[in-house]
């Protein structure tokens, strides 16, 4: 009993790892991407034409950047540590 229950825990945790797998190119890209097109028209729009009402497109772009790479850091590390052991 004690040995089934450790498997069936085991290969619930690899289907886990399998789904933060697939799931994790879309939570880098996405965060990424909209941060990068913010901040580029943040650039094109507010800065090269003088606007200071795109200074919030800056802020929030550049908010979710720095967020987006602190968190990732981490998923990234502990995803490979998982990988590694399973």
């Amino acid at each position: 009993m004690n040995g089934s229950t450790h498997s069936q825990k085991e290969a619930i945790q690899n289907l886990l790892l399998r789904l933060e797998l697939w799931f994790a190119p879309m939570l880098i890209i996405v965060p990424l991407a909209v941060s990068l097109f913010l901040v580029w028209d943040w650039y094109a729009r507010g800065s090269s034409l003088g606007l200071s009402s795109y200074d919030g497109e800056l802020l929030l772009g550049l908010l979710i950047l720095c967020g987006n790479l602190a968190t990732d850091i981490a998923f990234i590390r502990s995803i490979r540590t998982l990988r590694k052991k399973g």
